[in-house]
């Protein structure tokens, strides 16, 4: 089965045929499904999951038109990047979430940055708590609260780029192509991004591995990890608070 689906690639790179891409795409769908369902218990019930398949569809069509089989990576790893940010864009247009979910968000992102910036590392919980005027649980509910948000607002932070939309894995260099503007930006881009990732506590690293490489759910982390699920969502969207201020910063020096 596998050398089947090479073949049709090699096909269809050389002949770029439509029946072709369509063969290819009705092969991944599966990937869509996979994706929808692992995103879709998180959302309230009125996100109807049929309207996110049909976005995730949009983001396999636009995978396997972008693919470049020569490199190496791994189709469903790049596609299921392109289905999730295709999903993120529909649900940011939808815009569900409340306004002040999304003030809280940045509030939080705010009080991050401010005690970075003042103590010389990253804060502590008990530290954003007492910043925040909250107690630990309250701060606790809170990051449980602002998740969507903050998973939702992540893609936006890169708006030095082209394309607003491209999934960070289109950004990582090509060790094989020759030097040029490009390929340094890419690779300058991809290093300090690998940056903002190591200097995340252990923990923060390994829930990240564990939702987005090793494609566990929060229960099953927390499991692996010993901790509860809502501890899990909680150190999730606090390691993706501080990318997002990371890159946010990178923007920030690319535009100047």
């Amino acid at each position: 089965m596998e050398g089947q689906t090479n073949e049709l690639w090699k096909k269809y790179h050389q002949t770029k045929k439509e029946e072709l891409r369509d063969e290819l795409i009705v092969h991944y769908l599966f990937l869509v499904k996979f994706v929808v369902g692992r995103m879709g218990h998180t959302f309230p019930s009125f996100v109807k999951l049929d309207d996110l398949y049909s976005s995730g569809v949009t983001g396999l069509v636009r995978a396997v038109e972008r693919f470049d089989s020569t490199k190496n990576s791994k189709f469903e790893s790049y596609a299921m990047l392109l289905i999730k940010g295709a999903i993120i864009d529909e649900l940011r247009e939808l815009d569900w979430i409340p306004r002040s979910i999304h003030q809280k968000a940045n509030l939080l992102s705010g009080a991050q940055e401010t005690l970075q910036q003042s103590l010389g590392r990253e804060p502590t919980d008990q530290e954003l708590a007492l910043y925040l005027g909250l107690s630990e649980e309250e701060y606790g509910e809170l990051l449980n609260r602002v998740r969507p948000a903050v998973l939702i607002s992540l893609n936006k932070e890169n708006s030095y780029e082209e394309e607003e939309n491209t999934p960070i894995a289109e950004r990582i260099p090509d060790i094989r192509a020759e030097t040029s503007f490009e390929a340094a930006d890419r690779k300058e881009f991809a290093a300090l991004l690998e940056g903002a990732i190591s200097d995340l506590p252990t923990q923060e690293k390994q829930v990240l591995t564990l939702y987005y490489y090793e494609e566990l759910m929060l229960k099953e982390i927390g499991k692996i990890m010993g901790i509860s699920e809502s501890r899990v969502s909680q150190i999730h969207t606090k390691a993706l608070l501080k990318l997002r201020g990371r890159l946010r910063l990178v923007g920030n020096e690319y535009a100047s």
